[in-house]
């Protein structure tokens, strides 16, 4: 009987919490911040303003690395903060994906390929929590692929910031080396020429893009082979 006044209470407290400031709260305030920067940055792509675009959306990731830290030293977790976690770095990656292909329009199928992969990806997942537990038996069936889809290197503990952070500095990287190869008016060139020789700056983001381009083309083959993976389960399950 006291349990059940326990969650009744508890209930009841959850009620009479003000939706207003657990949606503005710190955590989810900086997730606010985010989005505001996201479309910022937005706008200025659209203005050809590329440098302008890479610093707000650099700055929005960054920001990313605080909400987490924020809601659990005020003990500020709550669903929207759930919610902002499960939509907000997909649509920094839409966003960079897109102005990415548009902007290496030769590659925008791969780009493109990119996007899609995280909607299936987050779509799927959607689709497994709706689902009862009685009808997942299908989901934890071992596979050809089950066995190959999780690469040494890509699970490796020591490499787990390369695969998760790596993808986005390569396509960070992208958008600095189109801004410099386009950089016409040499304004930014000759800024940086004054510190270090130009021909530095293209070998450092040359090496780079390949150090970093692998673990992105990593994690589409991973992802890709899980996506292929959890379709023939269900394919099987009907």
């Amino acid at each position: 009987m006291q349990t059940d006044e326990k969650k009744l209470n508890s209930t009841m407290t959850n009620l009479d919490i003000n939706g207003w400031s657990v949606l503005f709260n710190a955590p989810n305030s900086i997730a606010w911040i985010r989005i505001i920067l996201l479309f910022i940055s937005l706008r200025y792509f659209g203005k050809q303003r590329y440098v302008l675009f890479v610093i707000y959306h650099t700055i929005s990731g960054f920001l990313d690395s605080f909400d987490g830290i924020l809601a659990r030293m005020f003990h500020q977790q709550s669903m929207v903060g759930q919610f902002f976690e499960l939509i907000l770095d997909q649509y920094a990656h839409f966003i960079m994906y897109s102005c990415i292909g548009y902007l290496y329009s030769s590659y925008i199928v791969y780009f493109y390929f990119e996007i899609a992969l995280e909607l299936w990806s987050s779509t799927f997942h959607l689709y497994i929590t709706s689902l009862a537990k009685s009808d997942q038996p299908w989901l934890h069936k071992t596979t050809f692929l089950s066995t190959i889809c999780p690469l040494t290197i890509y699970s490796h503990p020591e490499l787990r910031l390369l695969n998760w952070y790596g993808p986005d500095v390569f396509h960070t990287l992208l958008v600095i080396r189109f801004i410099l190869i386009n950089d016409y008016e040499r304004k930014l060139t000759s800024k940086l020429q004054r510190y270090i020789s130009m021909k530095k700056v293209y070998l450092i983001i040359q090496y780079g893009i390949y150090f970093t381009g692998f673990f992105a083309l990593l994690r589409t083959l991973v992802t890709s082979c899980f996506m292929l993976n959890n379709f023939y389960k269900i394919a099987g399950a009907t």
